[in-house]
């Protein structure tokens, strides 16, 4: 996630264009979420979409990495996702499924949105800087801010996820549900 920036050379930076776009999905996906829309959200995963959110450490040498290499609080799949989180939320299990009624207040915030080519035509890695904030009930609202790296890939009817990674910078994780962070 923190790798170190790439140089490109000239005309590997994708075209405006393209940038809008991605960012404009990145915008559709947050609402799509924060609405708890996972109907219209599932689509938007490619089959192999894997999503992780690695172990966050605090270091006193800068120079190590800030994540633990290999461990994941959340190491999901579209099919996970699908099977296990978004069925909590039909209208048939919604009542089965306590921790979520009343269901809490998101709001995804995504910035800094950056696009370069990835390894495979028509792909993308993505990295943005995202703030969530939950709020349950009348509790105050939880913030928690991350890095995401995101590959996307360009389809005849627009784009889709492929992986992403998301990078707490805090270590000690407050969020009620990690799920959240998508």
């Amino acid at each position: 996630m923190n790798a170190p920036a790439r140089h490109l050379p000239p005309g590997r930076t994708p075209d405006p264009g393209t940038s809008d776009a991605l960012r404009h999905f990145f915008d559709v996906e947050a609402r799509l979420l924060d609405a708890y829309a996972y109907p219209q959200w599932l689509p938007l995963l490619e089959e192999e979409f894997v999503y992780r959110v690695p172990v966050t450490v605090t270091r006193d040498d800068p120079a190590l990495p800030p994540n633990v290499p290999g461990a994941y609080l959340v190491d999901e799949s579209r099919e996970s996702l699908a099977s296990l989180w978004a069925r909590r939320f039909e209208p048939e299990h919604i009542d089965f499924a306590w921790g979520e009624v009343p269901l809490h207040r998101i709001r995804r915030f995504v910035t800094n949105v950056v696009a370069e080519p990835g390894e495979r035509d028509g792909e993308f890695l993505v990295t943005s800087n995202v703030l969530i904030s939950v709020t349950h009930q009348s509790h105050p609202a939880v913030l928690a801010p991350a890095g995401r790296c995101d590959v996307v890939r360009r389809r005849p009817d627009g784009w889709g996820l492929v992986s992403r990674t998301v990078a707490l910078d805090e270590s000690v994780v407050r969020l009620p549900h990690l799920r959240m962070v998508i």
